[in-house]
């Protein structure tokens, strides 16, 4: 897992629930500018090649989930039971493959990172660690809006069929 070192630092539960309306960081915090803050874009730029194939399948799962959909809704009044069905089972696949694909990705970069925790002294500092932590969540968070969007797509499909079939 390569880390380029990103500047970040801990923002207290005031500051980042104020936000822009001028709230002061307790003493010995210091507000990150705004070019070094940690972005999802930096996170993805940060990530393994591997990583990144996951981030990309998982996001281009969720567009063509909403593709399969939005192509398979005209199917539905002309009783396209074939085309219908395809369309179903392609719903299914991003459905059944989307968190695991998300999990696994943020367990690589789990395992990873712990790997390097375990070959470093001293051990890194929470601020070292972050950028990690927040590829894993977005790989958990991409596993899960794949996953959903999946979902809905395909229970609202469902939906539809049963009630032209009605």
């Amino acid at each position: 897992m390569r880390r380029k070192g990103f500047g970040v630092s801990v923002l207290t539960g005031a500051m980042a629930l104020a936000g822009a309306a001028g709230a002061q960081p307790e003493p010995g915090y210091t507000v990150v500018p705004v070019a070094d803050r940690l972005t999802i874009v930096k996170v993805f730029g940060d990530a393994s090649m591997e990583v990144q194939a996951a981030f990309a399948i998982l996001l281009i799962s969720t567009v063509a989930a909403l593709a399969v959909w939005a192509t398979s809704l005209p199917k539905v009044g002309q009783a396209d039971a074939k085309g219908l069905a395809g369309a179903l089972g392609r719903l299914r696949i991003v459905r059944s493959g989307a968190m695991p694909l998300g999990f696994l990705a943020a367990s690589y970069i789990l395992f990873s990172g712990f790997l390097g925790i375990s070959n470093v002294r001293p051990a890194p500092t929470i601020t070292v660690m972050a950028p990690g932590w927040a590829e894993a969540a977005l790989a958990v968070m991409l596993g899960l809006l794949a996953t959903t969007v999946a979902v809905v797509c395909e229970r609202h499909l469902e939906g539809r069929i049963r009630r032209a079939a009605a």
